[in-house]
């Protein structure tokens, strides 16, 4: 369902689901093994690495092209040339309101997300997924795609955030007990 949202008027919505959220489970249980030991997984990472899957395929526990293993070594290498957490995320909101974005995600989203910096940087697990993120983004050949692809998954950790021309709150996704999820819209 987030991931539907997410693809909402794009090519990507009318691509048939195959193995995406057996792949993505299995990619983040690698992911969280190698960076913290432990396949106790949260919604932020199974919900990102499915979609990396949907987005690019994931054979052989590949992100974007690059082996997982080498992914994460990539992310341990910017979250200590960024020295902690909080710089990481500051400096991410900082490089993503600098892009220009012709939707204005990217401005809206740094201005809210930069608010609860602790939304991002106070779990080691998030953490390591905004790195992710920015290396991600980084690799796309323009400005309003780098845009696109950092407001798209950090809204996954974010829980609240636009895309594109749409706020999108994915908060009460996995809380709604005797009715069945549903992303929200926001102002």
């Amino acid at each position: 369902m987030v991931i539907g949202s997410l693809e909402k008027d794009t090519p990507a919505a009318a691509k048939p689901w195959t193995n995406e959220v057996r792949d993505g489970w299995s990619l983040a249980r690698a992911w969280r093994q190698h960076n913290n030991g432990n396949i106790e997984i949260i919604l932020a990472e199974f919900l990102t690495f499915t979609a990396l899957c949907r987005e690019d395929g994931c054979p052989g526990k590949s992100v974007a092209g690059k082996p997982f293993l080498q992914r994460a070594q990539e992310m341990k290498t910017l979250r200590a040339e960024q020295g902690d957490s909080y710089k990481l995320v500051r400096n991410a909101h900082i490089w993503l309101a600098g892009l220009a974005d012709p939707t204005g995600a990217a401005d809206k989203d740094a201005a809210l997300w930069s608010k609860d910096p602790d939304a991002a940087a106070a779990d080691v697990e998030k953490a390591n997924l905004y790195a992710l993120y920015w290396i991600l983004a980084k690799e796309k050949p323009t400005p309003a795609e780098q845009a696109a692809l950092f407001t798209r998954y950090a809204l996954l950790v974010q829980g609240k955030g636009w895309v594109g021309a749409r706020c999108l709150d994915i908060t009460k996704v996995a809380t709604v007990l005797d009715a069945p999820p549903e992303v929200e819209s926001c102002q």
